[in-house]
């Protein structure tokens, strides 16, 4: 069977991937689980913000993930992502949660940096419209990094508050992998 022709998307300044065809962000979605997010305003409706249209912006890591399995091809600017040693760890963590199963999407506004959707892509179920999401990821660079009691408090109770899980991870050198934490507030 032959390989499908890589997408091509569109690459400008620091690093934003822009997808502007409706059938590529779902090839995207379905085909690779690639989120994205969606950045536009809908063209019969353009003064509201509950519903965005393409262009569908996409993570740095998501655009590094599908550039290692020639899936897509940047028109534009080149993509010069990861840059430090901090992104390449980031990547890292980011294609760890997608090669156990999971859809990712931007968790900023609940105060961390991935949030984690169950379920496997079909043609049909793009399973972040139809759950959800059940865990908050927040990224600690250095594993030996002290939180103190307040700022884990502070962020078990926001996950607890949006019905998530949180989820600590770091990279562990010792073990050569990532070590994830789940935490739930409850209270006694």
């Amino acid at each position: 069977m032959a390989q499908p022709r890589p997408l091509r998307l569109h690459c400008g300044q620091h690093n934003q991937v822009l997808v502007f065809d409706a059938d590529a962000a779902m090839r995207l979605r379905t085909e690779h689980r690639i989120v994205g997010c969606l950045e536009g305003s809908h063209p019969r409706n353009p003064l509201q913000n509950g519903y965005m249209y393409l262009p569908l912006s996409l993570l740095p890591e998501e655009t590094a993930l599908l550039l290692e399995r020639n899936a897509v091809e940047l028109l534009g600017i080149q993509f010069t992502w990861p840059e430090t040693p901090a992104d390449r760890l980031r990547l890292a963590l980011f294609k760890d949660l997608h090669r156990r199963g999971f859809f990712i999407t931007r968790a900023l506004k609940f105060g961390g940096d991935y949030l984690l959707y169950p379920g496997k892509s079909s043609v049909f179920l793009c399973e972040p419209m139809r759950y959800h999401s059940s865990h908050i990821v927040t990224f600690v660079p250095d594993i030996s990094q002290q939180i103190t009691p307040r700022e884990l408090v502070s962020l078990v109770r926001l996950g607890t508050a949006a019905n998530k899980t949180r989820v600590l991870s770091s990279w562990d050198p010792a073990k050569a992998a990532f070590t994830h934490v789940c935490m739930n507030w409850s209270a006694m």
